[in-house]
Protein backbone atom coordinates (compact mmCIF):
# COMPACT_ATOMS: atom_id res chain seq x y z
CA UNK A 1 0.00 0.00 0.00
CA UNK A 2 2.60 2.35 0.78
CA UNK A 3 4.38 1.64 -2.37
CA UNK A 4 1.71 2.26 -4.19
CA UNK A 5 0.74 5.77 -2.55
CA UNK A 6 4.61 6.61 -3.20
CA UNK A 7 3.96 5.68 -7.08
CA UNK A 8 0.99 7.83 -6.84
CA UNK A 9 2.30 10.89 -5.23
CA UNK A 10 4.51 11.04 -7.57
CA UNK A 11 2.67 10.27 -10.54
CA UNK A 12 0.22 13.39 -9.21
CA UNK A 13 2.54 16.20 -10.90
CA UNK A 14 3.07 14.39 -13.73
CA UNK A 15 -0.76 14.26 -14.00
CA UNK A 16 -1.61 17.90 -13.54
CA UNK A 17 1.10 19.25 -15.68
CA UNK A 18 -0.01 16.84 -18.11
CA UNK A 19 -1.97 17.79 -21.68
CA UNK A 20 -4.22 14.88 -20.61
CA UNK A 21 -5.93 17.29 -18.07
CA UNK A 22 -9.35 17.93 -19.14
CA UNK A 23 -10.90 21.04 -17.68
CA UNK A 24 -14.20 20.63 -15.34
CA UNK A 25 -16.72 20.46 -17.90
CA UNK A 26 -15.40 17.47 -19.71
CA UNK A 27 -14.48 15.43 -16.85
CA UNK A 28 -17.89 15.90 -15.55
CA UNK A 29 -19.28 14.81 -18.75
CA UNK A 30 -17.21 11.39 -19.24
CA UNK A 31 -18.64 10.21 -15.84
CA UNK A 32 -22.36 10.83 -16.69
CA UNK A 33 -23.04 12.22 -20.32
CA UNK A 34 -26.13 10.36 -20.47
CA UNK A 35 -29.34 9.36 -18.39
CA UNK A 36 -32.24 6.82 -18.79
CA UNK A 37 -35.48 8.73 -18.12
CA UNK A 38 -38.16 6.64 -16.10
CA UNK A 39 -40.21 4.45 -19.03
CA UNK A 40 -43.73 4.74 -19.23
CA UNK A 41 -46.40 2.10 -19.69
CA UNK A 42 -46.21 0.65 -23.36
CA UNK A 43 -49.30 0.73 -25.10
CA UNK A 44 -49.47 -2.59 -27.38
CA UNK A 45 -48.29 -2.61 -30.98
CA UNK A 46 -51.51 -2.09 -32.58
CA UNK A 47 -52.50 0.92 -29.93
CA UNK A 48 -49.15 2.56 -31.36
CA UNK A 49 -49.90 2.13 -34.77
CA UNK A 50 -53.45 3.67 -33.97
CA UNK A 51 -51.76 6.77 -32.19
CA UNK A 52 -49.00 7.17 -35.32
CA UNK A 53 -51.51 6.78 -38.16
CA UNK A 54 -54.51 9.17 -36.06
CA UNK A 55 -51.98 11.59 -35.24
CA UNK A 56 -50.26 11.72 -38.15
CA UNK A 57 -46.60 10.36 -38.13
CA UNK A 58 -45.01 13.57 -38.59
CA UNK A 59 -46.80 14.85 -35.24
CA UNK A 60 -44.81 14.73 -32.11
CA UNK A 61 -47.31 12.21 -30.66
CA UNK A 62 -46.92 10.12 -34.12
CA UNK A 63 -43.54 10.94 -33.41
CA UNK A 64 -43.30 9.54 -29.84
CA UNK A 65 -45.51 6.66 -30.52
CA UNK A 66 -43.29 5.49 -33.92
CA UNK A 67 -40.06 5.41 -31.81
CA UNK A 68 -41.76 3.52 -29.25
CA UNK A 69 -43.33 1.08 -31.73
CA UNK A 70 -39.84 0.31 -33.21
CA UNK A 71 -38.46 0.17 -29.36
CA UNK A 72 -41.19 -2.30 -29.18
CA UNK A 73 -41.29 -4.49 -31.69
CA UNK A 74 -37.24 -4.87 -31.23
CA UNK A 75 -37.79 -5.51 -27.50
CA UNK A 76 -40.19 -8.74 -28.61
CA UNK A 77 -37.93 -10.31 -30.89
CA UNK A 78 -40.39 -9.71 -34.21
CA UNK A 79 -39.28 -10.62 -37.57
CA UNK A 80 -38.79 -7.78 -40.27
CA UNK A 81 -42.36 -8.77 -41.64
CA UNK A 82 -44.77 -9.72 -39.41
CA UNK A 83 -49.08 -9.07 -38.85
CA UNK A 84 -50.14 -8.29 -35.82
CA UNK A 85 -52.67 -9.76 -34.90
CA UNK A 86 -56.42 -7.82 -34.31
CA UNK A 87 -59.55 -8.48 -31.71
CA UNK A 88 -61.60 -7.21 -34.68
CA UNK A 89 -62.36 -7.77 -38.34
CA UNK A 90 -59.34 -8.51 -40.51
CA UNK A 91 -59.52 -5.25 -41.94
CA UNK A 92 -58.45 -3.56 -38.78
CA UNK A 93 -54.92 -6.15 -39.01
CA UNK A 94 -51.38 -4.51 -39.64
CA UNK A 95 -49.34 -6.23 -41.78
CA UNK A 96 -45.87 -4.60 -41.36
CA UNK A 97 -42.56 -4.51 -43.01
CA UNK A 98 -38.91 -2.87 -41.64
CA UNK A 99 -36.40 -2.11 -44.31
CA UNK A 100 -33.28 -0.30 -44.19
CA UNK A 101 -30.98 0.85 -47.68
CA UNK A 102 -29.19 -1.07 -50.25
CA UNK A 103 -25.58 -0.41 -48.01
CA UNK A 104 -27.33 -1.56 -44.65
CA UNK A 105 -30.80 -3.75 -45.71
CA UNK A 106 -31.14 -5.43 -42.41
CA UNK A 107 -30.70 -2.70 -39.52
CA UNK A 108 -33.25 -4.52 -37.41
CA UNK A 109 -31.40 -7.74 -37.44
CA UNK A 110 -27.85 -6.17 -36.94
CA UNK A 111 -28.40 -4.23 -33.59
CA UNK A 112 -28.97 -5.80 -30.53
CA UNK A 113 -31.01 -2.81 -29.02
CA UNK A 114 -33.38 0.13 -31.05
CA UNK A 115 -34.40 2.51 -28.56
CA UNK A 116 -36.32 5.80 -28.59
CA UNK A 117 -34.19 8.99 -28.22
CA UNK A 118 -36.76 10.74 -26.23
CA UNK A 119 -36.38 8.16 -23.33
CA UNK A 120 -32.60 9.50 -22.55
CA UNK A 121 -31.78 12.89 -21.65
CA UNK A 122 -27.69 13.97 -22.56
CA UNK A 123 -26.06 15.91 -19.32
CA UNK A 124 -22.82 17.97 -19.84
CA UNK A 125 -22.43 17.96 -23.37
CA UNK A 126 -24.24 19.53 -25.60
CA UNK A 127 -27.39 17.94 -27.16
CA UNK A 128 -27.95 18.51 -30.93
CA UNK A 129 -31.00 17.85 -32.75
CA UNK A 130 -31.99 17.66 -36.74
CA UNK A 131 -35.77 18.83 -37.02
CA UNK A 132 -37.29 17.25 -39.50
CA UNK A 133 -39.32 13.91 -40.51
CA UNK A 134 -39.23 10.52 -38.95
CA UNK A 135 -38.51 9.43 -35.48
CA UNK A 136 -34.75 9.48 -34.15
CA UNK A 137 -34.00 6.61 -32.56
CA UNK A 138 -30.34 4.62 -30.85
CA UNK A 139 -28.96 1.90 -31.66
CA UNK A 140 -26.88 -0.17 -30.21
CA UNK A 141 -24.68 -3.34 -30.85
CA UNK A 142 -22.46 -5.12 -28.71
CA UNK A 143 -18.87 -5.10 -30.50
CA UNK A 144 -18.26 -8.89 -29.95
CA UNK A 145 -16.75 -9.11 -33.83
CA UNK A 146 -19.13 -11.10 -35.34
CA UNK A 147 -17.89 -9.25 -38.76
CA UNK A 148 -14.88 -9.46 -39.52
CA UNK A 149 -14.60 -4.90 -40.28
CA UNK A 150 -15.67 -4.73 -35.99
CA UNK A 151 -12.40 -4.59 -34.92
CA UNK A 152 -12.17 -1.86 -36.11
CA UNK A 153 -15.25 -0.54 -34.26
CA UNK A 154 -14.68 0.64 -30.65
CA UNK A 155 -15.19 -2.89 -27.96
CA UNK A 156 -17.63 -0.64 -25.58
CA UNK A 157 -20.45 -0.47 -28.13
CA UNK A 158 -21.36 -0.07 -31.85
CA UNK A 159 -23.51 3.15 -31.01
CA UNK A 160 -25.26 4.50 -34.26
CA UNK A 161 -28.37 7.57 -34.63
CA UNK A 162 -30.92 6.04 -36.74
CA UNK A 163 -34.43 7.23 -38.03
CA UNK A 164 -37.63 5.41 -38.52
CA UNK A 165 -39.86 6.79 -41.06
CA UNK A 166 -43.16 5.48 -41.43
CA UNK A 167 -45.12 4.96 -45.43
CA UNK A 168 -48.83 4.05 -44.53
CA UNK A 169 -50.90 1.99 -47.14
CA UNK A 170 -54.64 2.55 -47.93
CA UNK A 171 -56.77 0.48 -45.70
CA UNK A 172 -58.21 -2.81 -47.38
CA UNK A 173 -60.34 -5.85 -46.54
CA UNK A 174 -57.27 -7.84 -45.60
CA UNK A 175 -55.73 -4.92 -43.46
CA UNK A 176 -53.41 -2.14 -43.45
CA UNK A 177 -49.40 -2.15 -45.26
CA UNK A 178 -47.05 -0.55 -42.68
CA UNK A 179 -43.78 0.16 -44.19
CA UNK A 180 -40.87 1.49 -42.12
CA UNK A 181 -38.05 2.13 -43.29
CA UNK A 182 -34.43 2.61 -40.46
CA UNK A 183 -32.19 5.25 -41.97
CA UNK A 184 -28.71 6.48 -40.28
CA UNK A 185 -29.12 9.71 -40.43
CA UNK A 186 -25.52 10.44 -40.76
CA UNK A 187 -25.99 9.33 -44.14
CA UNK A 188 -29.39 10.88 -45.33
CA UNK A 189 -29.40 14.29 -45.10
CA UNK A 190 -32.82 14.68 -46.58
CA UNK A 191 -35.73 11.84 -47.81
CA UNK A 192 -38.45 12.63 -50.50
CA UNK A 193 -41.51 12.28 -49.53
CA UNK A 194 -44.85 12.82 -51.47
CA UNK A 195 -42.76 13.91 -54.05
CA UNK A 196 -41.59 16.55 -51.19
CA UNK A 197 -37.71 16.83 -50.12
CA UNK A 198 -37.45 17.41 -46.67
CA UNK A 199 -34.49 16.98 -44.05
CA UNK A 200 -34.24 13.57 -42.01
CA UNK A 201 -35.11 13.82 -38.53
CA UNK A 202 -31.97 12.78 -36.80
CA UNK A 203 -30.37 13.00 -32.86
CA UNK A 204 -26.77 13.27 -33.33
CA UNK A 205 -25.78 13.12 -29.84
CA UNK A 206 -27.11 10.44 -28.06
CA UNK A 207 -25.02 7.92 -29.56
CA UNK A 208 -22.28 9.32 -28.39
CA UNK A 209 -23.62 10.05 -24.86
CA UNK A 210 -24.27 6.38 -24.55
CA UNK A 211 -20.75 5.13 -25.92
CA UNK A 212 -19.02 7.48 -23.58
CA UNK A 213 -21.59 5.92 -20.56
CA UNK A 214 -19.73 2.75 -21.31
CA UNK A 215 -16.20 3.74 -21.68
CA UNK A 216 -15.07 3.75 -18.18
CA UNK A 217 -11.95 1.78 -18.79
CA UNK A 218 -10.59 3.35 -21.23
CA UNK A 219 -10.47 6.27 -19.00
CA UNK A 220 -8.79 4.47 -16.45
CA UNK A 221 -6.40 3.26 -19.48
CA UNK A 222 -4.60 6.61 -19.90
CA UNK A 223 -2.73 6.52 -16.58
CA UNK A 224 -3.03 2.75 -15.65
CA UNK A 225 -1.14 1.82 -19.00
CA UNK A 226 1.77 4.07 -19.08
CA UNK A 227 2.54 2.43 -15.61
CA UNK A 228 2.53 -1.73 -16.99
CA UNK A 229 4.36 -3.29 -20.07
CA UNK A 230 1.17 -5.12 -20.28
CA UNK A 231 -1.79 -2.35 -21.18
CA UNK A 232 -5.20 -3.59 -21.16
CA UNK A 233 -6.14 -1.70 -24.50
CA UNK A 234 -3.99 -2.35 -27.34
CA UNK A 235 -3.57 0.20 -29.73
CA UNK A 236 -5.74 0.58 -32.62
CA UNK A 237 -7.51 2.44 -35.31
CA UNK A 238 -11.50 2.56 -34.87
CA UNK A 239 -14.22 3.55 -37.31
CA UNK A 240 -16.84 5.85 -35.01
CA UNK A 241 -19.30 5.25 -37.67
CA UNK A 242 -20.09 2.71 -40.62
CA UNK A 243 -17.57 2.85 -42.94
CA UNK A 244 -18.80 5.46 -46.47
CA UNK A 245 -16.75 4.71 -49.28
CA UNK A 246 -17.60 8.54 -50.38
CA UNK A 247 -16.45 10.61 -47.16
CA UNK A 248 -13.05 11.40 -46.30
CA UNK A 249 -11.53 9.70 -43.70
CA UNK A 250 -11.31 12.32 -40.16
CA UNK A 251 -8.54 10.75 -38.14
CA UNK A 252 -8.35 12.03 -35.01
CA UNK A 253 -4.86 11.29 -32.77
CA UNK A 254 -4.72 11.91 -28.71
CA UNK A 255 -1.79 12.86 -27.20
CA UNK A 256 0.39 11.76 -23.95
CA UNK A 257 -1.21 10.33 -21.16
CA UNK A 258 -4.90 11.11 -22.57
CA UNK A 259 -7.38 8.27 -24.81
CA UNK A 260 -9.40 9.25 -27.92
CA UNK A 261 -11.83 10.47 -24.93
CA UNK A 262 -10.24 13.65 -24.97
CA UNK A 263 -12.43 13.98 -28.28
CA UNK A 264 -15.50 13.60 -26.78
CA UNK A 265 -16.54 16.93 -27.36
CA UNK A 266 -15.57 17.97 -30.61
CA UNK A 267 -16.39 14.74 -31.94
CA UNK A 268 -19.90 15.35 -30.86
CA UNK A 269 -19.86 18.72 -32.50
CA UNK A 270 -18.51 17.19 -35.87
CA UNK A 271 -21.35 15.38 -36.09
CA UNK A 272 -23.55 17.88 -35.50
CA UNK A 273 -22.14 20.14 -38.56
CA UNK A 274 -23.90 19.52 -41.99
CA UNK A 275 -21.09 20.66 -43.98
CA UNK A 276 -18.72 18.60 -42.10
CA UNK A 277 -20.87 15.91 -41.26
CA UNK A 278 -21.70 15.24 -45.24
CA UNK A 279 -17.63 14.89 -46.11
CA UNK A 280 -15.74 13.28 -43.55
CA UNK A 281 -15.85 10.46 -41.77
CA UNK A 282 -14.70 10.60 -38.17
CA UNK A 283 -12.02 7.62 -37.01
CA UNK A 284 -9.77 7.60 -34.06
CA UNK A 285 -6.71 6.32 -33.01
CA UNK A 286 -5.71 4.77 -29.53
CA UNK A 287 -2.21 4.05 -28.64
CA UNK A 288 -0.57 3.28 -25.73
CA UNK A 289 1.11 6.46 -24.52
CA UNK A 290 4.16 4.56 -22.77
CA UNK A 291 5.91 3.84 -26.25
CA UNK A 292 8.05 6.63 -28.17
CA UNK A 293 5.61 8.18 -31.18
CA UNK A 294 7.81 6.37 -33.59
CA UNK A 295 6.54 3.10 -32.66
CA UNK A 296 2.70 3.94 -32.77
CA UNK A 297 3.02 5.34 -35.88
CA UNK A 298 4.57 1.90 -37.29
CA UNK A 299 1.21 0.10 -36.09
CA UNK A 300 -1.18 2.95 -37.73
CA UNK A 301 0.68 2.48 -41.23
CA UNK A 302 -0.25 -1.07 -40.82
CA UNK A 303 -3.39 -0.67 -39.30
CA UNK A 304 -4.63 2.09 -42.35
CA UNK A 305 -3.06 -0.51 -44.77
CA UNK A 306 -4.74 -3.41 -43.19
CA UNK A 307 -8.01 -1.58 -42.94
CA UNK A 308 -7.78 0.00 -46.59
CA UNK A 309 -7.23 -3.47 -48.40
CA UNK A 310 -10.17 -4.90 -46.38
CA UNK A 311 -12.23 -2.08 -47.58
CA UNK A 312 -11.39 -0.91 -50.83
CA UNK A 313 -9.50 -3.83 -51.82
CA UNK A 314 -9.50 -2.26 -55.85
CA UNK A 315 -8.11 1.07 -54.40
CA UNK A 316 -10.54 3.10 -56.29
CA UNK A 317 -12.87 4.22 -53.17
CA UNK A 318 -13.05 8.32 -53.36
CA UNK A 319 -12.71 8.45 -49.34
CA UNK A 320 -9.38 6.72 -49.93
CA UNK A 321 -8.04 9.06 -51.93
CA UNK A 322 -8.36 11.84 -49.39
CA UNK A 323 -7.49 11.50 -45.49
CA UNK A 324 -7.12 14.60 -42.97
CA UNK A 325 -5.60 14.19 -39.62
CA UNK A 326 -6.35 16.30 -36.10
CA UNK A 327 -3.61 15.47 -33.63
CA UNK A 328 -3.06 16.55 -30.66
CA UNK A 329 0.43 16.71 -28.64
CA UNK A 330 2.75 13.71 -29.46
CA UNK A 331 -0.05 12.53 -31.67
CA UNK A 332 1.05 15.51 -33.77
CA UNK A 333 4.50 13.54 -34.10
CA UNK A 334 2.53 10.11 -35.02
CA UNK A 335 0.95 12.45 -37.41
CA UNK A 336 3.91 14.00 -39.48
CA UNK A 337 6.05 10.45 -39.24
CA UNK A 338 3.02 9.08 -41.41
CA UNK A 339 3.31 11.82 -44.03
CA UNK A 340 7.44 11.81 -44.21
CA UNK A 341 9.35 9.70 -46.18
CA UNK A 342 12.73 9.34 -44.02
CA UNK A 343 14.96 7.80 -46.52
CA UNK A 344 18.04 6.20 -44.21
CA UNK A 345 17.84 8.88 -41.63
CA UNK A 346 16.67 7.27 -38.54
CA UNK A 347 18.48 3.72 -39.32
CA UNK A 348 21.88 5.61 -40.33
CA UNK A 349 21.13 7.26 -36.31
CA UNK A 350 20.08 4.12 -34.58
CA UNK A 351 22.30 1.46 -36.01
CA UNK A 352 25.58 0.80 -36.49
CA UNK A 353 25.57 -1.31 -39.87
CA UNK A 354 23.50 -1.75 -42.63
CA UNK A 355 19.51 -3.86 -42.62
CA UNK A 356 20.89 -6.47 -44.85
CA UNK A 357 23.78 -7.41 -42.49
CA UNK A 358 21.34 -7.86 -39.57
CA UNK A 359 20.51 -11.21 -37.65
CA UNK A 360 16.75 -11.14 -37.91
CA UNK A 361 13.90 -13.44 -39.06
CA UNK A 362 11.90 -12.27 -41.72
CA UNK A 363 8.77 -11.26 -39.83
CA UNK A 364 11.41 -8.95 -37.36
CA UNK A 365 13.34 -7.44 -40.08
CA UNK A 366 9.61 -6.16 -41.87
CA UNK A 367 8.46 -4.89 -38.94
CA UNK A 368 11.82 -3.22 -38.56
CA UNK A 369 12.34 -1.99 -42.24
CA UNK A 370 8.82 -0.47 -41.47
CA UNK A 371 10.10 1.10 -38.46
CA UNK A 372 12.58 2.80 -39.48
CA UNK A 373 12.68 3.38 -43.66
CA UNK A 374 8.86 3.13 -44.14
CA UNK A 375 7.00 4.94 -47.49
CA UNK A 376 4.95 8.15 -47.11
CA UNK A 377 1.38 7.52 -47.12
CA UNK A 378 0.40 10.24 -49.81
CA UNK A 379 -3.52 10.10 -49.03
CA UNK A 380 -2.78 12.44 -46.36
CA UNK A 381 -3.18 15.86 -47.31
CA UNK A 382 -4.04 17.98 -44.37
CA UNK A 383 -3.00 17.62 -41.26
CA UNK A 384 -3.79 19.97 -38.11
CA UNK A 385 -1.18 20.41 -35.32
CA UNK A 386 -2.38 21.22 -31.63
CA UNK A 387 0.69 22.29 -29.29
CA UNK A 388 2.65 19.22 -31.28
CA UNK A 389 6.05 19.40 -29.82
CA UNK A 390 8.07 18.86 -32.87
CA UNK A 391 11.57 20.06 -31.45
CA UNK A 392 10.63 18.78 -28.04
CA UNK A 393 10.04 19.79 -24.31
CA UNK A 394 12.25 20.56 -21.59
CA UNK A 395 9.43 19.32 -19.41
CA UNK A 396 10.80 15.78 -20.46
CA UNK A 397 14.19 16.73 -19.01
CA UNK A 398 12.67 18.17 -15.40
CA UNK A 399 12.91 16.65 -12.37
CA UNK A 400 9.06 16.14 -13.21
CA UNK A 401 9.40 14.98 -16.94
CA UNK A 402 12.34 12.52 -15.17
CA UNK A 403 10.10 10.75 -12.69
CA UNK A 404 7.56 10.24 -15.32
CA UNK A 405 9.96 8.71 -17.10
CA UNK A 406 11.08 6.71 -14.35
CA UNK A 407 7.37 5.37 -13.93
CA UNK A 408 6.45 4.73 -17.47
CA UNK A 409 6.78 1.46 -18.90
CA UNK A 410 6.84 0.55 -22.67
CA UNK A 411 4.54 -2.14 -23.41
CA UNK A 412 6.07 -5.37 -23.65
CA UNK A 413 6.24 -6.22 -27.36
CA UNK A 414 8.16 -2.98 -28.20
CA UNK A 415 10.61 -3.64 -25.25
CA UNK A 416 10.83 -7.23 -26.54
CA UNK A 417 11.38 -6.72 -30.34
CA UNK A 418 14.57 -4.14 -29.50
CA UNK A 419 16.06 -6.60 -26.86
CA UNK A 420 15.62 -9.29 -29.59
CA UNK A 421 17.41 -7.66 -32.01
CA UNK A 422 19.62 -6.30 -29.42
CA UNK A 423 20.78 -9.96 -28.22
CA UNK A 424 21.35 -11.40 -31.49
CA UNK A 425 23.29 -8.29 -33.64
CA UNK A 426 25.43 -7.21 -30.32
CA UNK A 427 26.95 -3.73 -31.06
CA UNK A 428 24.37 -2.91 -33.30
CA UNK A 429 23.03 -0.09 -31.83
CA UNK A 430 24.67 3.26 -31.88
CA UNK A 431 25.67 4.54 -28.18
CA UNK A 432 22.72 7.00 -28.45
CA UNK A 433 19.89 4.25 -28.97
CA UNK A 434 21.46 2.03 -27.18
CA UNK A 435 18.60 2.35 -24.66
CA UNK A 436 16.53 0.86 -27.07
CA UNK A 437 18.23 -2.77 -26.98
CA UNK A 438 18.12 -2.22 -23.22
CA UNK A 439 14.23 -1.57 -23.35
CA UNK A 440 14.58 1.25 -22.13
CA UNK A 441 13.39 4.13 -24.32
CA UNK A 442 10.01 5.51 -23.17
CA UNK A 443 7.66 8.30 -24.41
CA UNK A 444 8.13 10.92 -21.91
CA UNK A 445 11.99 10.36 -22.47
CA UNK A 446 12.02 10.32 -26.07
CA UNK A 447 10.41 13.92 -26.28
CA UNK A 448 13.51 15.36 -24.79
CA UNK A 449 14.76 18.21 -27.25
CA UNK A 450 18.09 16.10 -26.77
CA UNK A 451 16.61 13.35 -28.62
CA UNK A 452 18.06 12.46 -32.27
CA UNK A 453 14.60 10.86 -32.95
CA UNK A 454 12.85 14.13 -32.36
CA UNK A 455 15.58 16.18 -34.33
CA UNK A 456 15.38 13.79 -37.60
CA UNK A 457 11.74 14.27 -37.85
CA UNK A 458 11.86 17.43 -37.15
CA UNK A 459 13.90 18.57 -40.14
CA UNK A 460 12.24 16.25 -42.61
CA UNK A 461 9.88 18.26 -44.79
CA UNK A 462 6.90 18.02 -45.17
CA UNK A 463 5.40 17.14 -48.79
CA UNK A 464 3.73 20.27 -50.78
CA UNK A 465 0.67 18.10 -51.68
CA UNK A 466 0.44 18.08 -47.23
CA UNK A 467 -1.59 21.11 -45.81
CA UNK A 468 -0.40 22.26 -42.80
CA UNK A 469 -2.15 24.29 -39.52
CA UNK A 470 -0.81 25.29 -36.65
CA UNK A 471 -2.73 25.53 -33.08
CA UNK A 472 -0.62 26.55 -30.32
CA UNK A 473 -1.15 28.06 -26.78
CA UNK A 474 0.45 31.22 -24.72
CA UNK A 475 -1.63 31.03 -22.06
CA UNK A 476 -2.36 34.76 -22.89
CA UNK A 477 0.93 35.79 -22.64
CA UNK A 478 2.55 39.13 -23.23
CA UNK A 479 5.63 38.03 -24.17
CA UNK A 480 7.40 38.06 -27.72
CA UNK A 481 5.73 34.82 -29.02
CA UNK A 482 9.23 33.09 -29.15
CA UNK A 483 9.35 33.93 -25.46
CA UNK A 484 5.89 32.16 -24.65
CA UNK A 485 4.89 28.09 -23.73
CA UNK A 486 1.73 26.67 -23.48
CA UNK A 487 2.89 25.17 -20.12
CA UNK A 488 4.32 21.86 -21.71
CA UNK A 489 5.56 23.02 -25.06
CA UNK A 490 7.24 26.53 -26.31
CA UNK A 491 6.06 28.01 -29.15
CA UNK A 492 9.43 27.85 -30.48
CA UNK A 493 9.16 23.80 -30.57
CA UNK A 494 5.26 24.14 -32.22
CA UNK A 495 5.55 26.69 -34.31
CA UNK A 496 6.11 25.33 -38.02
CA UNK A 497 7.85 28.16 -40.27
CA UNK A 498 5.84 27.00 -44.15
CA UNK A 499 2.55 26.11 -41.96
CA UNK A 500 -0.43 27.28 -44.15
CA UNK A 501 -1.80 29.20 -41.57
CA UNK A 502 -1.11 29.23 -37.43
CA UNK A 503 -3.13 30.37 -34.71
CA UNK A 504 -2.05 31.07 -31.03
CA UNK A 505 -4.71 30.84 -28.68
CA UNK A 506 -4.45 32.13 -25.08
CA UNK A 507 -4.55 28.84 -23.00
CA UNK A 508 -2.42 25.89 -21.93
CA UNK A 509 -1.46 22.72 -23.92
CA UNK A 510 -5.16 20.97 -24.07
CA UNK A 511 -5.85 24.10 -26.61
CA UNK A 512 -7.91 21.70 -29.03
CA UNK A 513 -10.32 22.43 -26.20
CA UNK A 514 -10.27 26.79 -26.58
CA UNK A 515 -13.78 28.41 -28.15
CA UNK A 516 -11.13 29.96 -30.79
CA UNK A 517 -9.25 26.76 -31.48
CA UNK A 518 -12.81 24.87 -31.77
CA UNK A 519 -13.68 27.38 -34.65
CA UNK A 520 -10.56 27.23 -36.41
CA UNK A 521 -10.36 23.51 -36.55
CA UNK A 522 -13.81 23.80 -37.99
CA UNK A 523 -12.87 26.39 -40.59
CA UNK A 524 -9.76 24.24 -41.70
CA UNK A 525 -11.96 21.52 -42.15
CA UNK A 526 -14.29 22.99 -44.72
CA UNK A 527 -10.90 24.19 -46.77
CA UNK A 528 -11.12 22.59 -50.21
Amino acid sequence: MFLRFTVWLICLPLLLASCAMAPAKVRRAMQSPIQRLQPTVEPSLSDLLDTVLEEGPESAPGKKALAQFVESWKKQKLPTSSSLPAEGPPASRYHVRFEGDPSSPHPLNYFDEIQATDGFKVLRIDHHLRPGIGAPLLALRENQQREPIERFFPPEVIARPLTAVLEAGPPQRTGRHIRIRLLCSLKYETLTQHGIQQPLAADFSIPWASALSRAGKLRQSAILDMLTRTPKRQTQLYLMEAYDPRKEPLILIHGLLSTPLAWAEISNDLWADEAIRSRYQIWHFLYNTSAPALYSSRILRTQLKELRRQLDPEGDDPAMQRTTLITHSMGGLIGKSLVVKPGDAFWNAAFTQPPETLKLTPEDRSVLNEAFEWQADRSIRRIVFICTPHRGSAFADNPIGRAGSWLTKPPTPFQEFFQRVSAANPGAFTPAYEALGRGHLDSVSALSPRQPTLRILADLPIPEHVQVHSIIGNRGSKLPLEKTSDGIVPYTSSHLEDADSELVVPTRHGAFRHPAAMAEIFRVLKLR
